[in-house]
């Protein structure tokens, strides 16, 4: 059993977003000796994880300059790399077929 605090902090919620939450029946409280509330840690876990999700089939579109940027900051060595490679074997060709008699 998780108190109001530590919803909040794992939700990253304030107090009034986890009042709605527990109006809307979206997560269940339990009175403990009649004064304190509680929350079952599974429901707490679920309604992270549907959150969650929501938002990333709702309207969470990356534009395509973040894609452009998101790819570049995951593949930049492979690419550098790349052109390293082709540098270096540009500059042996090209030395190469000056040093060749004809």
């Amino acid at each position: 059993m998780l108190t109001l605090d530590e919803v909040k902090k794992y939700l990253e919620i304030e107090q009034d977003e986890l009042e709605r939450l527990i109006k809307e029946n979206m997560l269940h409280a339990y009175k403990i000796g009649g004064v304190y509330l509680r929350f079952r840690k599974e429901e707490v876990l679920n309604l992270k994880y549907d959150v969650l999700l929501k938002a990333k089939k709702s309207g969470m579109q990356m534009s395509f300059v973040h894609k452009i940027l998101d790819f570049w900051r995951f593949n930049n060595f492979y690419i550098l790399s790349f052109f390293v490679i082709l540098a270096l074997f540009y500059w042996f060709l090209r030395s190469s077929s000056q040093s060749l008699p004809f």
